[in-house]
């Protein structure tokens, strides 16, 4: 078995988008994740974070086994989650198993509670699936038990309510609540915090962390607020994974992305989040372009060569590996290779940039 709770191995997930009913054409593929590999441990933390379309929730959902991989493969502790899936060959792990260690908690809770069952209900249920020796009674006592731990008390009375009696926060516990009742190892957080206020943000996130202290389950947390990722990673003792135009291009311990990016796109991000900019530069954004590239057909060599300041020659035509650049830092750009060509290469001008430049919608 593997060390690894969780592993992305040279992951691919790339989507046909349907082209209308006139349009006989082969249809155009969406590059949403493409090479992108990652290990996830025992009681981890890891925020992915980038701007809309950039495929970290793809991604996210690729590694807790929801969205299939066009190429690469996905491991929980060793065991291909579709070849589970798919019954073949030697399966030491049940899919089924897997499914349940393997959990979401949705940017709208609401969409994923059920509006005509009541909170006691909606909680009871993974218990009878995954717990079907547990009586009545225990169900009803570690439900109650649960919420109570969340912050909703009296708990009775917020087991008797339905969806819509709740509010955002409310609600969030509770998904959050019916993940941690299947006693899962990780946990997806999908933007699980953006739809709240901001006064509610940090106390859903240290919630968050306590209860991953207490259950021993790795979060994956989505966002696309890099002021968020880095509160919830580094109270977390975590990595920020940085992905733009479907890539991985920069991972690493929460503070040093912060304090010491190394990616062009990184230092963009953290341009862009004003109470991260303490020491850097306030005039105009490190970028050469605002819009993002259009994921149905990337720039050739290096992704970001488009909008980066600091591309020569040798980021057009050739795409930069992950190269260890600290304990647990890997990044992809040729500038952290003190001998590589793109040191000798030409500056690039704004008129030898790629045209792929139209902005993206995907998420």
């Amino acid at each position: 078995m593997s060390d690894h709770l969780v592993s992305l191995e040279n992951v691919e997930v790339h989507f046909e988008e349907s082209q209308g009913l006139l349009d006989f054409g082969d249809p155009e593929v969406v590059q949403a994740v493409d090479g992108v590999s990652l290990d996830i441990e025992e009681n981890d933390v890891v925020a992915l974070v980038g701007e809309s379309g950039c495929g970290k929730t793809t991604l996210g959902k690729t590694a807790i086994g929801l969205q299939r991989p066009t190429g690469g493969s996905v491991s929980y502790r060793g065991q291909d989650i579709w070849d589970a899936k798919d019954n073949r060959g030697d399966v030491d792990i049940p899919h089924d198993e897997i499914r349940r260690s393997l959990q979401i908690i949705h940017q709208d809770p609401g969409s994923s509670l059920n509006p005509n069952r009541r909170v006691m209900k909606i909680l009871e249920a993974p218990l009878k699936r995954w717990q079907g020796q547990m009586s009545a009674g225990d169900r009803r006592r570690e439900v109650l038990s649960m919420l109570e731990r969340v912050g909703m008390t009296p708990p009775g009375d917020y087991a008797g309510r339905y969806p819509h009696q709740l509010s955002g926060g409310e609600k969030q516990r509770v998904a959050l609540v019916r993940a941690l009742l299947m006693d899962p190892d990780l946990i997806l957080a999908d933007e699980a915090i953006s739809a709240l206020d901001v006064s509610l943000r940090v106390e859903m996130m240290d919630l968050m962390l306590d209860l991953q202290a207490q259950f021993d389950t790795s979060f994956i947390a989505v966002s696309h607020d890099l002021s968020n990722a880095r509160y919830f990673a580094s109270h977390g003792d975590g990595r920020i994974g940085v992905m733009y135009l479907g890539r991985l291009v920069e991972i690493g311990p929460a503070e040093e992305i912060i304090t010491n990016p190394k990616h062009p796109y990184t230092k963009v991000l953290r341009w862009a989040t004003p109470d991260l900019r303490a020491g850097v530069d306030s005039g105009d954004p490190p970028v050469r372009k605002i819009d993002i590239p259009d994921p149905k057909n990337p720039p050739s060599g290096c992704r970001f060569h488009t909008r980066c300041p600091e591309a020569r020659d040798a980021c057009l035509r050739e795409d930069p590996g992950a190269y260890d650049v600290g304990s647990d830092h890997e990044v992809a750009c040729f500038r952290e290779l003190d001998e590589h060509e793109y040191w000798s290469s030409s500056p690039l001008a704004d008129d030898e940039l790629d045209d792929t430049s139209s902005p993206a919608s995907t998420k």
